[in-house]
């Protein structure tokens, strides 16, 4: 969302359902912590909003009711029936104790203070041209939560039925009065308050688009350097806005001030890294890890048929602004070790856009409620990201259903299940949201996760052959920045031998070993000798490779997605059938 005229959208989408008639009653929520505009929260962007209104109150279960201006609170005590003025003999009493002038204090608690706001909003407007009351309810989940019904106080109870009541009440909408809820994930308010029957206008506050962070960083610098140049700079080339994708302007903020407390006084982009990952794991309780792509395909050896897959249809589409082309979804699947990680990385490297680890073993909890409020809150951190690639590693493992309604985490997980599956198949999505899965065993997974519209390409990650493992061992000394001093025909030869079937994984193992090996002599870089010798001392797990490539081309969908001598297998689907049942792993007989 964009600012239009000045305002941000939601504040027009706000204020035009307001004005044509459409609400009296709103929820905001998501970015509702940040400034609206530099230095301005929401509460005091608010106030300026309804200024011409007589009455502005606000209300939270700690600060109680409280009023942008004194005279706003003498209006609403005269709305409500209440007096100010307090018996001449209670006053002086007050004066000799030094209390003079204080004025009675309004209650805090939710069972004296809504029945005092429902008053104030059921004021009719009369002949007064002006609107009377605009109430704004902060912290609203802790108020009216996201909880059973048969687990709430009476208190509770009471506050639910007194909101929902106000927002379908057509006595408050014909007021012209407004009541804001303001909350920081809405699924934390109560189910009741969310369904269409009580009327309340939802409005998600949005963090800073690209524009919009473009500006604020450019009103920091001006605000952290001098007349003289002097203060906070920004490291060459760095697009702070580009980077800090997802972030508030808080955060923003946060990350300059860091900057301007360090000797070099720059904001540098590994610290705009580290202060975003702290950031973003605090925010979305470890459902979303960043992750920030350090290599694109010079690290990635052989896979060809892979990299020319992506580079045609996500990261090219991408750079090009063609939307259309860009897959919903790709399922990478294989044996374990062939590369799915590092190209996933390597996809946002190319492509240039943010990248995000979804974990959804940590999304279910043990309240009710819980694992669809940090769901919820992980889908909307990821649109804030947008552009953004979603990982999700060992999806047939982590992605499933529940094994039955009757339980309540089985319940919570269905919903968390069917809350993925619609947000996936969200065309508005494509070309912004794209997701990326890794599986060793695909046919474990949930038919409906694989259709298309959700994984629209399903592409196997074959074990490499011979030139790939050269070209694999040759990216991954590349990748690590190692030293060869090249190795004699024969040993090229007993070393590419000796890994026929090991994965990249395990090249990249004995990689590593054979650098040990190498040091353990003295020498800092590898030759074919070593090689060989860490080969000799490494042994490779081949447990159910061929059981899992044979999966994973049998559950790809298009023949251009296989190297051409995988094809034919693709083609005779009952021969491939068959070899997967004879290799399928046999579990233990029973009498």
């Amino acid at each position: 969302m964009s600012s239009v005229n000045g305002q941000p959208a939601w504040v027009q989408q706000l204020t035009s359902r307001y004005l044509d008639g459409i609400g009296h009653a709103f929820i905001l929520h998501f970015s509702v912590r940040d400034y609206v505009q530099p230095g301005v929260l929401l509460h005091s962007y608010l106030d300026q909003l309804f200024k011409d209104s007589e009455v502005i109150v606000h209300y939270d279960r700690a600060a109680g009711l409280s009023f942008p201006l004194p005279g706003m609170r003498e209006r609403f005590t005269q709305l409500i029936g209440l007096s100010d003025n307090i018996d001449p003999a209670i006053a002086a009493l007050r004066a000799a104790n030094g209390q003079a002038g204080q004025q009675e204090e309004l209650p805090r608690e939710p069972a004296q203070a809504l029945p005092l706001l429902e008053t104030a909003l059921r004021t009719p407007q009369g002949d007064n041209p002006r609107r009377q009351c605009v109430v704004i309810i902060d912290y609203a989940e802790t108020i009216v939560p996201a909880t059973d019904k048969a687990a709430m106080s009476p208190a509770d109870r009471t506050a639910l039925v007194t909101l929902a009541r106000l927002g379908a009440d057509p006595q408050v909408a014909a007021s012209n009065n407004v009541l804001i809820l303001v909350a920081n994930n809405i699924t934390e308010i109560h189910a009741d308050l969310r369904s269409a029957s009580t009327k309340y206008e939802s409005i998600l506050v949005p963090p800073p688009n690209y524009d919009e962070r473009r500006a604020y960083v450019q009103s920091l610098i001006e605000r952290y350097n001098n007349s003289e140049g002097d203060g906070v700079m920004i490291e060459a080339g760095l697009d702070v806005a580009g980077l800090t994708a997802g972030l508030s302007r808080i955060h923003i903020e946060d990350t300059f001030l860091r900057a301007n407390a360090t000797d070099d006084q720059t904001v540098t982009i590994d610290l705009i890294r580290e202060r975003k990952g702290d950031i973003l794991r605090s925010e979305y309780a470890d459902v979303l890890a960043p992750i920030d792509p350090r290599f694109g395909w010079e690290a990635i050896g052989g896979l060809a048929h892979v990299k020319n897959f992506f580079n045609r249809n996500v990261i090219e589409p991408i750079r090009a602004g063609n939307r259309q082309r860009v897959p919903m979804g790709v399922l990478m699947t294989g044996p374990a070790g062939t590369g799915k990680s590092a190209v996933a990385e390597a996809v946002a490297k190319e492509a240039g856009i943010n990248c995000v680890l979804l974990k959804p073993e940590k999304i279910l909890g043990k309240y009710l409620g819980e694992a669809e409020q940090k769901l919820e809150k992980a889908l909307r951190g990821i649109d804030t990201l947008a552009p953004v690639l979603v990982f999700i590693d060992e999806i047939d493992q982590k992605v499933r259903r529940g094994e039955g309604a009757s339980d309540g985490g089985s319940q919570a997980q269905n919903n968390v299940f069917g809350r993925l599956l619609e947000y996936m198949s969200d065309t508005g999505h494509r070309g912004q949201v794209i997701f990326l899965a890794a599986s060793n065993r695909p046919d474990l997974l949930d038919a409906a996760l694989k259709r298309p519209g959700r994984f629209d390409k399903k592409i196997p990650f074959l074990m490499p052959n011979v030139t790939e493992r050269m070209d694999i061992m040759a990216a991954l000394m590349r990748k690590a920045g190692i030293g060869y001093r090249g190795a004699k025909e024969n040993e090229i030869a007993a070393v590419l031998t000796a890994t026929e079937g090991w994965s990249g994984a395990e090249l990249e193992a004995l990689v590593v070993k054979a650098l040990e090996i190498a040091q353990d002599d003295g020498w800092v870089a590898l030759d074919g000798s070593y090689l060989l010798k860490a080969v000799e001392r490494l042994s490779p797990s081949t447990s159910d490779v061929e059981y899992m490539t044979m999966i994973a081309i049998r559950e790809c969908n298009d023949l251009d997605l296989l190297p051409e001598g995988y094809r034919d297998m693709l083609r005779d689907r009952n021969r491939l059938d068959q070899r997967v049942e004879q290799l399928a792993p046999r579990g233990r007989r029973q009498l």
